[in-house]
């Protein structure tokens, strides 16, 4: 595998394996050229996945001094994955990914990805069942994710599929699924252009796709987004998971370039 970058990954500080220091040096060993942390920002709803404030603070301390510590061998990044309905903005950072791990319905924070039981108890509960009326509302959301959280970066743009193994819970193709999708994904790209490819449900689950899925890549590249591949690492394992094979995956979709995160921006890196 050629030098990678990766800018989604997780630590002890929130729901990470792996202390930040060992994510590095697990990172250097893979042959990553570039590391990114993105850590969940803290969100009152979800204590067992994000951090708390204090931790946010010194998990940016710890990310400033690794970064001089390992300048040598690696460049790291320091960023947040942004949850919606998070209203603690961390400060200064290099850069946001923005998510969906919940929606509202009423006062109810609904669980997108809460494994496969829970989120099928969020459809039932909330939704009587009907996966096309829950993955409307989950899009209703995403559609104003880049606004909400100044997002560069759209994180795992259809996770309400992460479960959908071989389609056991709804048909990805049906029109009214897809016709909530890419609204979402039109009004998103009023604001960012950028959606990761992510790998972590392929490595985690065995996912024949990544997130988002071949039908909705097409249709994003067919509407002028930009792409960039990220595992959202939990553990050193997965870091650089099917890296190459995305790539190829990507060109098959028409896209001829992915970006890359550097000090001066995100940049264009040929396919």
């Amino acid at each position: 595998m050629a030098l990678f970058q990766n800018i989604h990954s997780h630590s002890v500080y929130c729901d990470g394996s792996l202390t930040l220091e060992a994510m590095v040096l697990a990172a250097i060993e893979k042959g990553c050229e570039s590391f990114g942390f993105s850590g969940h920002s803290f969100a009152p709803f979800d204590i067992k996945h994000c951090m708390s404030l204090d931790d946010t603070q010194r998990y940016m301390r710890e990310i400033n001094v690794l970064k001089e510590r390992y300048a040598d061998r690696i460049e790291l990044f320091l960023g947040i994955e942004q949850e919606y309905h998070s209203d603690e903005k961390p400060g200064a950072v290099d850069f946001v990914i923005g998510a969906v791990h919940f929606i509202k319905n009423g006062d109810d924070y609904v669980c997108i990805d809460g494994g496969p039981k829970g989120q099928k108890l969020e459809a039932e509960t909330h939704f009587g069942g009907d996966y096309y009326a829950f993955a409307a509302s989950y899009y209703e959301t995403v559609s104003d994710v880049a606004r909400k959280t100044d997002a560069d970066v759209i994180a795992h743009f259809n996770l309400i599929a992460k479960y959908n193994f071989g389609g056991c819970l709804f048909d990805e193709s049906d029109r009214r699924y897809v016709a909530v999708a890419l609204d979402a994904m039109d009004e998103i790209l009023k604001r960012c252009s950028l959606f990761e490819v992510n790998t972590g449900a392929m490595y985690r689950y065995k996912k024949p796709e990544p997130s988002p899925p071949v039908l909705l890549l097409r249709e994003l590249y067919r509407r002028g987004g930009e792409v960039i591949v990220s595992n959202d690492c939990h553990d050193a394992e997965s870091i650089g998971f099917k890296h190459d094979e995305i790539r190829e995956l990507l060109k098959a979709c028409g896209f001829r370039y992915v970006k890359k995160l550097t000090k001066d921006g995100f940049v264009d890196e040929l396919l």
